[in-house]
């Protein structure tokens, strides 16, 4: 599948198509929420106009009246320059007089307004010098109420921009920990294909070998190998299901625990010369004993994993503290916090492993109330100390 590079972000095909989804929605989804309000303003708007402009015209119109009756001479009243049109009517509704920008006038009713102007229609008790209709026109009003969609359109568009970059940061910020997750879980998949490759090509050659001749050491190698896998296996398969596990507490001693686990990981160690010892007196807990074994076998394969060759393992058991020593690679002091995470490694490519063991350590101390903590030092080793409640 190939990827695509958005923003500094590698996106494979369906990451593409959900971010577009998402942005289109998103961006649409607030356009429409903004033009409404737009739409709504805009109706409210127009109606204050209308009113200040019926109030402006029917002052006009009372205005011209006054002056009819007090002056013969009504040209004065026309002015083409002024954006307040007059029109004079008599009792039949013919022009007598108009500088109106319509002859196309509703007698019917006296305020309305078209898509250009604003008019006011006043009918005269007693006509005056045959004028009996004072027609009044704002073309005002059009020049308003297209300014303010002017500013209303505007303003949407800055709106829908703003809008828009709120949703490509939305969208930055919601791939940025999506991408981390992705890339931690493709390392995660390689690093098991690879964790379990030796385990599984060194089956295979051992297999191949005994056909033909039996070999005390071809065996051992397969029971290394074996256990390996059963290991990495109950490592992916605790995070797999262990929702799905049933807990049952038992009393039992830890001492034979940390015994039967050592002898397990016997040969693993044996493979790059490393010594166990241990000094464990006995203690008596009442806790789930498969929990409890995953907890001290990842904690012993951890110290032989990241232990250099030809070293040795101390695992002390003194009343309720374990501590479980290697002469390793340690772990440096800004990584000993992040270590606990999943998916988290301290050596990406030496020592193998992909980052479970000790999430899944953490899991098991937070459940039973165990109290866990580490003394590392570069190069010289680490010392995880366990306390029991």
């Amino acid at each position: 599948m190939k990827p695509y590079v958005e923003w500094g972000i590698v996106l494979y095909h369906d990451e593409r198509r959900a971010l577009i989804s998402f942005l289109l929605i998103y961006v649409s989804s607030s356009i429409l929420m903004l033009g409404s309000a737009g739409f709504f303003y805009y109706k409210e708007k127009i109606a204050t106009i209308d009113r200040m402009c019926g109030v402006t015209m029917e002052h006009m119109a009372m205005q011209v009246k006054v002056h009819i009756m007090k002056n013969h001479d009504i040209s004065s009243l026309f002015n083409e320059s002024d954006l307040t049109k007059i029109g004079l009517y008599d009792k039949n509704k013919k022009i007598i007089k108009s500088n109106l920008t319509t002859d196309n006038i509703n007698f019917n009713q006296i305020n309305y307004t078209n898509h250009t102007s604003a008019f006011f229609v006043t009918q005269l008790l007693k006509p005056i010098n045959n004028i009996e209709y004072i027609i009044i026109e704002d073309a005002n009003v059009s020049k308003e109420m297209h300014n303010l969609k002017g500013i209303i359109a505007f303003k949407l568009f800055l709106a829908s921009l703003f809008m828009a970059f709120v949703g490509y940061f939305l969208s930055r910020l919601l791939l940025k920990p999506v991408k981390e997750n992705f890339a931690i879980l493709s390392r995660f998949m390689k690093d098991s294909a690879h964790e379990l490759n030796t385990p599984v090509t060194a089956l295979m050659m051992s297999a191949n070998y005994l056909k033909k001749e039996y070999d005390q050491e071809m065996v051992e190698h397969m029971l290394l190998s074996s256990k390996m896998i059963s290991e990495t296996y109950n490592s992916i398969a605790y995070l797999a299901f262990n929702d799905l596990d049933v807990e049952v507490n038992e009393e039992f001693d830890l001492a034979e625990h940390i015994y039967a686990s050592i002898k397990y990981f016997q040969e693993i160690a044996a493979s790059k010369n490393i010594t166990i010892n241990a000094e464990l007196n006995t203690y008596i807990i009442n806790m789930d004993k498969n929990s409890i074994r995953k907890l001290i076998n990842n904690l012993i394969s951890n110290a032989i994993k990241y232990s250099y060759s030809d070293k040795k393992i101390d695992i002390v058991l003194e009343e309720n503290i374990l501590k479980i020593k290697d002469e390793g690679i340690g772990i440096n002091k800004e990584d000993q916090k992040k270590i606990f995470k999943r998916y988290k490694r301290v050596d990406q490519k030496g020592s193998g492993g992909f980052g479970i063991g000790l999430d899944i350590v953490m899991g098991i101390c937070r459940a039973n109330k165990i109290e866990i903590s580490l003394e590392s030092e570069l190069k010289k080793g680490s010392t995880f100390s366990l306390v029991f409640p």
